[in-house]
């Protein structure tokens, strides 16, 4: 699995692990409201994919969320 399919995944999971923790849900949800306005996102499109178009079309806003998402403690190295 290439790096772009495995760090979406890794924050998909992240995700779901850590959304219902006290104060965690909110972080995501601002920092991918910061970040998913860059990517152009169907409806129906699942978290993971959205993850991966921004990923593959929009690298740097990725990696930008990445280390935000890092920062607070959402995901690890």
């Amino acid at each position: 699995m290439s790096d772009n399919e495995n760090l979406p995944l890794k924050i998909f999971h992240a995700f779901e692990d850590l959304y219902f923790e006290k104060d965690k849900g909110k972080l995501f949800d601002k920092i991918f409201s910061r970040y998913f306005v860059h990517a152009d996102i169907d409806r129906y499109m699942d978290l993971y994919d959205v993850l991966v178009v921004l990923s593959k079309k929009h690298s740097l806003q990725f990696e930008e969320m990445v280390k935000e998402l890092r920062e607070n403690g959402l995901i690890n190295d």
